[in-house]
């Protein structure tokens, strides 16, 4: 992986000269990535942190980056409009490791948060896609919500 990282810097630069499509884009995104991992890795292996914030540092670090979920500093919105509540809750908690509902509900800009857990998060928690805590009120996207978040995102072909 460092190898590679050395060869994107040293090699292809940030300009390029040649070819119809600019490789600057997939450049910058295999350096962010391959950063990541590596970063995650000497978390994990040389940590000096509680297993359960070390984990949570790890989360963070390898987060995956949604292309139709917009984020800026703590916000985040949809950019795909006419899809339902659950569809939207699936896309933004599979922008983060984890949410709140308070959070949730601002990012989906809705009114009625009774409505959103009866007819959202509580049908996607019986149904196994989302872990809905009710007395944390924190949200995590569920192994079965990840598939029915990527096949979302297949559907609209803007897989991060």
């Amino acid at each position: 992986m460092l190898v590679a990282l050395y060869e994107i810097r040293n090699n292809r630069g940030v300009g390029h000269a040649g070819g119809d499509v600019d490789p600057n884009q997939m450049d910058a995104t295999a350096v962010l990535y391959m950063s990541k991992w590596l970063m995650a890795e000497l978390v994990r292996l040389l940590h000096g942190l509680t297993t359960e914030e070390a984990t949570e540092l790890v989360e963070a670090l390898v987060e995956r980056e949604i292309a139709i979920v917009w984020k800026w500093g703590d916000k985040r919105r949809v950019l795909v409009t006419g899809l339902t509540w659950k569809q939207q809750v699936l896309l933004l908690l599979s922008s983060v490791t984890e949410a709140s509902e308070s959070d949730l509900v601002a990012w989906l800009e809705h009114k009625m948060v009774r409505n959103l857990r009866k007819d959202a998060l509580r049908p996607m928690h019986h149904a196994r896609l989302i872990d809905y805590d009710e007395t944390t009120m924190m949200l995590r996207l569920l192994p079965p919500g990840i598939k029915a978040a990527e096949a979302l995102l297949k559907k609209y072909k803007l897989a991060a």
